[in-house]
């Protein structure tokens, strides 16, 4: 399990080498996970390692929310302030995600050959 959480850890520091280098407007983790993305398309399979830290991390996935919810709380002036443009774009996003899933899955299922 520590190869796994070596192998996490390893690719968002990559991605945090990669977006204070090239000075990019994108969260280092999202550039890590793209990395990890890459590299399990590359390799084919995921290692067992990797398998077992996602499912042990899985259950914890809530708590990810908690730093959100507090950006919440301190930013309450700005949100009452600006509601209506930030509902728009909550639910427009919403919406295409809604409607683009689908299409991913079925491009990756087609990828992968699972039906």
């Amino acid at each position: 399990m520590l190869v796994g959480f070596i192998i996490l850890i390893s690719c968002q520091l990559l991605g945090h080498c990669l977006v204070n280098l090239l000075a990019l407007p994108i969260p280092a983790p999202v550039v890590g996970l793209v990395i990890l993305f890459a590299v399990l398309l590359i390799r084919g399979y995921i290692p067992d390692p990797l398998v077992k830290v996602a499912t042990n991390l899985l259950p914890l996935l809530p708590l990810f929310l908690i730093p959100a919810s507090t950006g919440i709380i301190q930013y309450g002036d700005l949100l009452k302030d600006e509601w209506f443009p930030i509902t728009v774009a909550i639910s427009v996003s919403m919406i295409a995600s809604v409607a683009v899933i689908p299409f991913v899955f079925l491009f990756f299922s087609k990828l992968f050959g699972k039906r």
